[in-house]
């Protein structure tokens, strides 16, 4: 009986013994499943922080995205407005390119027509033309036998009024300076050759050069006056004629006591040479004479 009880309680024993190294080793793999549970959670979280800081980060190209997004909306905006705006300066510059076409072919036509008249018109023009070289040439030789006849009539009318206006001052002169010389001698009077520096006093002093040429008032009146103011300073002055081939002058002279005989343009007051064969005014000396 002692046996038997003693078995039992090995048994118990034993089984208790299984048991408990049973419970043992459930509780080693509780542990080790909850180990790996943690580990499974940690692994998990790291997952979840990876995540989040991804979630975070698509959040930031979201909102990065959503503003490009909106930029775009307002730039797709902006370009349908100017595209707009090109359609409607497109469909205008069509509308005026159908004008300037017409225009076109408006000027075409006219060009056309003025061309036809321009070829009308230069065939008349050429005729024109040779009708203007042949009264080119006829008047050419009018004007050639007018010229000849001008020169024929002014060489004559020059000659004879030169000739007519010479011996009219010459006479009328002549006379006058008779009379003077007569009244001179009346009334006392005694002209002298002045000295070189005299006469240039005299000359710079005189206006006669001031007066003006006119058809009235010529060579010879200036001549004549310019004498005559020298009478009044008593001063011998002479009246000096100049022969050309067709025409003549008058101009005054001192004979100096001291630097000889001098000629003077009373027109400007100009100290001159002359000598017959000289050039004087443009025109070669034939004669002269001084009449004192």
């Amino acid at each position: 009986m002692v046996e038997k009880k003693l078995v039992a309680v090995v048994l118990i024993c034993v089984v208790l013994s299984v048991g408990l190294v049973g419970a043992v080793m459930a509780l080693n793999q509780k542990d080790n499943e909850l180990q790996t549970k943690t580990n499974q959670i940690s692994a998990l979280e790291n997952d979840k922080l990876t995540l989040e800081t991804q979630a975070s980060n698509m959040q930031s190209e979201k909102l990065t995205l959503e503003t490009q997004v909106s930029s775009l909306q307002n730039e797709t905006t902006s370009l349908n407005n100017e595209m707009t705006a090109l359609e409607t300066q497109v469909l205008s510059f069509q509308t005026k390119a159908t004008t300037l076409e017409n225009e076109k072919n408006t000027l075409e036509t006219q060009v056309s027509a003025l061309q036809t008249n321009v070829s009308s018109l230069q065939s008349e023009v050429d005729s024109l033309e040779n009708d203007k070289l042949s009264l080119e040439t006829q008047i050419s030789s009018l004007q050639n036998e007018v010229t000849s006849l001008e020169s024929e009539v002014t060489q004559s009318f020059n000659l004879g009024y030169a000739e007519g206006e010479t011996e009219g001052h010459q006479l009328g002169y002549d006379e006058g300076y008779a009379q003077c010389a007569e009244d001179l001698t009346e009334n006392g009077w005694v002209l002298r050759d002045p000295t070189y520096d005299e006469a240039m006093a005299f000359i710079n002093s005189d206006k006669t050069d001031e007066n003006e040429y006119t058809d009235d008032y010529v060579c010879y009146d200036f001549t004549a006056d310019f004498s005559d103011k020298a009478f009044q300073m008593d001063y011998r002055c002479g009246f000096v004629y100049i022969e050309f081939s067709d025409s003549a002058h008058a101009i005054a002279c001192f004979n100096t006591t001291d630097m000889g005989l001098i000629y003077i343009e009373p027109q400007n007051d100009e100290i001159v040479t002359l000598a017959i064969g000289q050039q004087y005014l443009g025109y070669i000396i034939v004669d002269l004479g001084i009449i004192w």
